[in-house]
């Protein structure tokens, strides 16, 4: 089976998911050919380099703009079409690697590609059948595009969205964010702190995505005063200035401090209660280990729509107050069922075998 998928390397997200399908495919029928096309830089290295560093800019100094760009641009016939932009500058490159690579289905983990692929098969320029898989626990309308065949989902509960945008339900595969396998096993909490050399006790995981947003070092000055015998664990993704930072604490808890990881379903195994950003990766990687969620002043957007779908399900609590934070984890701490319903409801919403659910499916209607 040939399979061909499309990334964006905005945030890690998306790259992320494509490396899950691709392994998971691999790991399920190991003759499979897979390749990852990270779309823009395919096209344009500086392109690519000028967009995410556009982006990176916006998210630390105007979130709010980006919270207004994603408002203004989620409607089916948007005033600024960023898709319609991007499709002018790649869909001939794309069109002439995509025939040569002959692929029986294309995965998109990003819109961007989606509408450039949706593009060149309404031009009858390709007839590959394709599917988007959306990544964010709200369906934002660049997703929406005729030319998909199939949507993976995050969730059931956001069926009605596909709907409204007038999506077929037999597009619609509540799959789930695909996640990595090793989120669908268990771990020995103390074979796990032994190893790591971390201690076996009520602990907090403070981090902010790869990118090490979210005023993590704030976060763990705030915990650390607030907070009496916990262990915090602080992750800094490759954001090596707050890595610096954090190792420079003089903490009266013990604090244990990592750059970017690729063990992070064991730290979540350990921890006790997690303070993040609302990813959404990030996001059903939680859910998939039903941990206590704390969501620290989600970015407008997409993290605002992850926000607001976990509220409701009673999955996490949320402030925009970082001094509310040890206040919040020491209520789930002191109160059995409020832990207990954040677990529970966490395990209503979560689909760890996500990505073996795809697997089969692209294997049983595709495969060869």
């Amino acid at each position: 089976m040939n399979v061909l998928i499309f990334s964006v390397s905005i945030g890690n997200g998306h790259d992320q998911v494509a490396q899950t399908m691709r392994n998971e495919l691999i790991h399920t029928h190991n003759h499979s050919r897979v390749k990852i096309i990270n779309t823009i830089n395919f096209i344009s290295p500086i392109l690519d380099k000028v967009i995410l560093d556009s982006y990176l800019n916006i998210l630390k100094f105007y979130p709010k703009a980006w919270g207004k760009l994603y408002e203004k641009t989620n409607k089916v016939h948007p005033i600024i079409d960023i898709n319609d932009i991007t499709n002018r500058l790649m869909t001939s490159k794309l069109k002439q690697s995509i025939n040569n690579y002959d692929p029986d289905v294309i995965i998109c983990t990003h819109s961007f590609p989606a509408s450039i692929l949706s593009n060149l098969k309404q031009k009858k320029r390709i007839d590959y059948p394709f599917i988007s898989v959306i990544t964010d626990f709200n369906i934002h309308s660049s997703w929406i595009n005729d030319g998909t065949d199939r949507y993976i989902i995050p969730h059931e509960n956001l069926s009605y969205i596909m709907e409204s945008y007038g999506v077929e339900k037999e597009q619609i595969l509540p799959f789930g964010i695909p996640i990595k396998r090793e989120f669908t096993t268990f771990c020995d909490r103390k074979e796990i702190a032994d190893r790591l050399g971390l201690e076996n006790k009520r602990t907090v995981l403070v981090m902010g995505g790869g990118l090490g947003l979210g005023q993590i070092n704030h976060i763990v000055k705030t915990l650390d005063a607030g907070m009496k015998d916990v262990q915090i664990i602080a992750v800094a993704g490759r954001n090596q200035r707050l890595e610096n930072k954090l190792k420079n604490l003089t903490t009266s808890n013990k604090l244990v401090v990592y750059g970017f990881v690729t063990n992070i379903h064991e730290l979540m195994e350990i921890s006790d209660c997690i303070v993040t950003k609302p990813g959404g990766v990030t996001t059903a990687e939680i859910l998939s280990k039903q941990k206590p969620l704390v969501i620290f002043s989600p970015l407008p957007g997409q993290e605002n729509e992850n926000a607001e779908f976990l509220l409701n399900a009673g999955a996490a609590v949320a402030t925009s107050d970082v001094n509310k934070i040890p206040i919040l984890i020491n209520q789930i701490f002191n109160f059995e069922i409020r832990m207990r319903c954040l677990h529970d409801m966490a395990g209503m919403l979560k689909k760890p075998d996500s990505a073996q659910a795809a697997v089969r499916y692209l294997l049983n209607r595709y495969g060869k």
